[in-house]
C-alpha cells in the first residue's frame, strides 16, 4: 500500500485519468456532463444522500456501471478514498 507523497501523487494522478476519462466522454455524448460533488464521510456528510446522486448523475452522463466504477474513487476522498481503493 502507497504511503506519504507516493500515496498522494497515486491519487492526484488518478484524479487527472479520471478527468481526462470524462472530458472524453463529454466530447463523445457532444453535451456537458454533471460533475458530482466529492464525498469524504465526514461529520454533517450524508452518504445515501452522495450516492443518489450519483445515481442521477451518472445516467445523466450515460455512465454503465463499468463507468462508475472506474469514476466513483475520483469523487470519494481522505479516509472514504482509502476504504474504497481498500476493499
Amino acid at each position: 500500500m502507497p504511503t506519504g507523497d507516493n500515496a498522494h501523487e497515486q491519487a492526484k494522478n488518478k484524479e487527472r485519468i479520471v478527468a481526462e476519462w470524462m472530458i472524453k466522454g463529454q466530447a463523445k455524448r457532444e453535451k456537458p456532463i454533471t460533475i458530482l460533488k466529492l464525498f469524504s464521510g465526514k461529520v454533517g456528510e450524508d452518504p445515501m444522500s452522495f450516492l443518489e446522486n450519483l445515481i442521477i448523475d451518472a445516467e445523466a452522463n450515460g455512465w454503465n456501471d463499468t463507468d462508475l466504477l472506474e469514476v466513483i474513487r475520483g469523487f470519494l476522498k481522505d479516509d472514504v478514498r482509502e476504504w474504497y481503493i481498500d476493499n
